[in-house]
């Protein structure tokens, strides 16, 4: 079956996650089909906004889509053509990134573990809303020496790593050289890890880790002030990111609070 010729332009696209994704189209007897590899181990969402001449799209148009982890031509719509007898134009916009921006609800009550050692006891330096860069965040700066062996808070897959920087300033330009360790859960949140010292990560993306499992040694890298750990929980939108409020199982196991800057912490489970 003949169509006229197809025009296909990319208008624009706005990336957000690793490169392992990508939206690409094939032909159908009807039309084409607009289809999503995410090669990620976390769910992908894409908003796709599309310029379409005599094509009609199956699921509309201006939509955000959740695209699951490792997943191989997810079907995104159908452009079916409107009449054979006219040319065809395709086109899109697109912006994607890590998660799933539609995720509302998550589990406000877990017990998260303290990222430290069992038998370790460290002072919270910065909390939520913390007046040196934590403006409008629910972030936490655990002060420790370079090396401290860090442990996961939450069970997750780990999803990204940076530790190829070294150094570190107090400018927040300095933000766009720390390390990290991502680590996505269960619930749909996310996990990071910052500051970790170079090559300071002993997990692997892809992997599968356990609550209280060591992952990494921290550092003093990127945008700092001095020897921490950085953590965050957060939620991932397209174009943005709102950090979550967590408590802790703290002392022997059996308190469970809110973290609460210029206080010490200490874990002994």
């Amino acid at each position: 079956m003949r169509y006229m010729p197809l025009l296909f332009i990319v208008l624009g696209c706005a990336v957000f996650a690793q490169d392992n994704f990508k939206i690409y189209y094939k032909d159908t007897p009807s039309g084409f089909k607009v289809l999503a590899d995410n090669n990620e181990y976390a769910p992908v969402s894409a908003e796709l906004n599309m310029k379409l001449t005599n094509l009609k799209s199956s699921n509309g148009n201006n939509k955000v889509y959740v695209i699951p982890a490792m997943t191989k031509e997810f079907e995104l719509t159908n452009l079916t053509v409107v009449d054979r007898k006219k040319p065809l134009k395709f086109g899109f916009n697109t912006s994607y990134n890590f998660g799933d921006h539609n995720l509302s609800n998550y589990d406000k009550d877990y017990k998260y573990f303290l990222p430290f050692g069992k038998g370790e006891t460290f002072w919270l330096t910065q909390g939520y809303n913390g007046n040196i860069s934590h403006a409008d965040e629910y972030a936490l700066d655990f002060k420790m020496p370079i090396g401290t062996k860090i442990y996961a808070a939450r069970e997750g897959v780990v999803t990204d790593i940076e530790e190829s920087y070294s150094k570190r300033c107090t400018s927040p330009e300095c933000a766009k050289q720390n390390n990290y360790i991502t680590i996505y859960h269960d619930d749909g949140t996310f996990a990071e890890y910052t500051h970790i010292k170079k090559n300071g990560a002993e997990v692997n993306i892809g992997d599968r880790v356990e609550k209280g499992q060591f992952i990494g040694y921290s550092g003093d890298v990127g945008w700092a002030t001095g020897p921490h750990l950085h953590f965050i929980v957060y939620q991932q939108k397209i174009k943005s990111m709102q950090t979550l409020k967590t408590r802790f199982l703290v002392d022997d196991g059996k308190r469970f609070i809110e973290l609460q800057e210029k206080e010490q912490y200490t874990r002994n489970y």
